[in-house]
């Protein structure tokens, strides 16, 4: 069965305790790439790709809009556990506006958890197992079983690691 790991960065890797103690510290927090990820946080990833090496990254941050090459890079300069694989589409054009008052379902708004739905249809269309990190719940409720809402404080956690590793594996 296919696997796919969904990433956000802000808060699930980049978190608000790393960034703050390399303040204190007086250290740069960031390289060319943006914020540097907590090394906590980088390790939890590193122990689901260890357990299940066969999932793949997909990139659902903000920082995709970078592009894929560009995650790839930074991925690889940093050291990184695994490879990216992709990124999520943009799910709504970025000159796209609505009229909330003429929308009968709500859930086209719901961005990421589309970009997720959309992905999936793309490229796993006979299903996989699939666990989606992200500090915010934008998501569709039939992926609620499947988001790993992280602290941004620390981000994947170890307690987040281990869930993670159960639902990737059954």
């Amino acid at each position: 069965m296919n696997k796919a790991i969904f990433l956000d960065f802000d808060g699930v890797l980049n978190t608000e305790k790393y960034q703050a103690g390399l303040r204190a510290e007086g250290k740069k927090g960031y390289d060319k790439y943006g914020p540097l990820f907590d090394p906590e946080a980088v390790g939890n990833l590193r122990r689901i790709l260890d357990a299940v090496p066969d999932a793949l990254v997909v990139i659902s941050s903000s920082w995709k809009m970078e592009g894929l090459s560009r995650m790839k890079d930074m991925w690889q300069s940093r050291k990184m556990p695994g490879s990216v694989h992709d990124i999520t589409p943009d799910y709504l054009p970025q000159d796209w506006h609505i009229d909330l008052d003429t929308v009968d379902d709500f859930s086209i708004l719901v961005g990421r958890g589309n970009e997720v739905r959309q992905w999936l249809s793309e490229n796993m269309p006979d299903g996989c197992r699939y666990v989606i990190f992200d500090d915010l719940p934008d998501y569709l409720p039939d992926q609620c079983g499947h988001l790993i809402t992280t602290d941004p404080r620390i981000g994947i956690s170890k307690e987040d690691a281990d869930h993670a590793i159960k639902v990737l594996c059954g």
